[in-house]
């Protein structure tokens, strides 16, 4: 801290530092005599004293005189005068010139309580001229009118922004503004407001415009100080909400709309999932049919058929099996969207579903040339679910990566215990995912991009369906992909 000593003698200098020192001060200080030294002082580039320690009277110079030249100057130092002796009078003329404090020297314990107190009067004065510098600029330059009105109404003061909206001016009245209708209701809180009922006034109303247009205001005012202290000024704040009103009567009119439309659409939507439901079932027994009498094709008359007849029936159950799979897919998502999913609970072990989905999808995994790998922890404890829809969602991942990897490529199904739950990685070395791509992969019907340009067969209701029986079950699924560098789902089922 930098004090400047208004003292002419050395040892009463050096007992006011010392008393400095010891309230836990640690002041670098400098003494002048007289008013070239003390304005010398004041202006030195080195750094303006931050707290000024004035005698009463000095031979060349005295405190009155350097409390004047702080005045004059502009200087906001806080300014302490210190004396041998000081009459009362002296004591008031010292204050009355700007002093913060005085003080005997021989009472010198109080300085640094003094020098404390002079600094956050500083402060304090200093905050206050900042807030009234920042209310000035936000009253002057606000988005929203203002306006400071006395308690009788009468308008004060007015920004830019309000003249601009109403065309109100100073010495108005602020029902001058407001449209006749309403200035009954404007009174009556003012009247509250003032009366202290009321700490805010706050209210929608209609105001007069400048150019003679509607104008729609939300309009509050507060008092200054508020009403328990004396209180005699209100400010006044008004913000044009025009453009709001006239929004929000439009969006009423399209919520209107949107709701019928939005009607109309779940109606269609459940149209639609009964009409699904239904040819499903309906195409499931034909299909099954078919399925059966290709069974009895290829294992009755094995011997008697040639080749061309045992590739024709081969092709035929194919793809009665895929148009299998596809219904039961649709009729099970029908299920799902209409809330009837059922599940058959039961104990399960993870090894045996993921044993009956690899074998499921062996034939496919040798037709593509990879290889799968198995790493189940023995360990895992059983599990209650139901195991032919568990057992599903392993067949839907392990048929994705062998879809999407290339011949030679590889996939690896893990499976570990983890903090209650029983979760299970499947990992291949396939094209994988564009990032952009992926928020979207267990939305119904959703097929990347690189799905549709290689033709890979699907109905974009797998991941889907999946991720609505792992949650059925109270778990998780997940994915995790790097385009060019493979895929990662998984999903955890709690364990008992």
């Amino acid at each position: 801290m930098r004090i400047l000593l208004l003292e002419d003698n050395p040892d009463d200098a050096e007992m006011l530092v010392f008393e400095l020192r010891r309230a836990g001060f640690a002041p670098e200080w400098r003494r002048v005599e007289s008013g070239e030294e003390f304005q010398a002082a004041l202006d030195d580039p080195a750094g303006r004293p931050e707290v000024i320690l004035a005698d009463y009277s000095l031979p060349q110079f005295n405190a009155l005189e350097a409390l004047h030249m702080l005045r004059t100057g502009g200087y906001d130092i806080p300014a302490i005068v210190v004396s041998g002796a000081m009459s009362e009078e002296s004591c008031v003329d010292a204050l009355r010139h700007g002093a913060v404090d005085y003080l005997l020297k021989d009472r010198l314990s109080r300085l640094g309580n003094a020098v404390q107190h002079a600094l956050s009067q500083q402060r304090l004065a200093a905050d206050q001229r900042r807030a009234e510098e920042t209310f000035r600029a936000a009253f002057d330059h606000a988005p929203v009118g203002m306006a400071v009105t006395d308690l009788d109404g009468r308008v004060l003061q007015v920004n830019q922004e309000l003249a601009r909206m109403t065309g109100l001016q100073p010495a108005q009245l602020l029902l001058d503004m407001v449209v006749e209708e309403d200035r009954a209701i404007v009174a009556d809180k003012m009247k509250r407001l003032v009366a202290g009922e009321a700490e805010k006034v706050s209210k929608e109303l209609r105001l007069c415009r400048a150019d003679g247009g509607p104008l729609w205001g939300q309009y509050s005012a507060s008092l200054i100080g508020g009403a328990r202290h004396g209180a005699h000024h209100v400010v006044h704040q008004i913000a044009d909400v025009t453009d709001r009103r006239r929004a929000e009567e439009a969006l009423q009119r399209q919520a209107a709309r949107l709701a019928r439309t939005n009607s109309d659409l779940q109606e269609l939507d459940r149209l639609k999932s009964e009409f699904v439901a239904t040819v499903s079932h309906e195409l499931r027994t034909p299909l099954t049919s078919i399925r059966g009498y290709t069974e009895i094709l290829a294992d009755a008359h094995a011997s008697s058929l040639g080749a061309t007849e045992r590739k024709i029936v081969g092709i035929i159950d194919r793809n009665g099996r895929r148009l299998l799979d596809l219904i039961e897919d649709l009729l099970t998502f029908s299920r799902i969207e209409s809330g009837t999913l059922t599940l058959s609970i039961g104990p399960v072990l993870v090894r045996h579903i993921v044993d009956a989905a690899c074998e499921a999808i062996r034939p496919s995994v040798e037709s593509a040339g990879l290889s799968v790998t198995l790493d189940i922890d023995e360990h895992i404890p059983v599990v209650q679910g139901d195991g032919e829809q568990l057992e599903r969602v392993v067949l839907n991942l392990l048929t994705n990566a062998v879809k999407f990897s290339d011949p030679g490529g590889s996939i690896t199904v893990t499976g570990r215990e983890r903090d209650g739950e029983v979760v299970v990685w499947i990992r291949d070395t396939g094209v994988g995912i564009p990032e952009h791509e992926q928020s979207m992969l267990f939305t119904r019907f959703f097929r990347t991009a690189d799905a549709q340009q290689r033709a890979i067969k699907g109905s974009g209701l797998g991941l889907a369906i999946s991720k609505a029986i792992v949650e059925a079950h109270g778990g998780w699924i997940a994915l995790e992909s790097i385009e060019g560098g493979g895929t990662t789902v998984g999903f955890g089922v709690p364990t008992p």
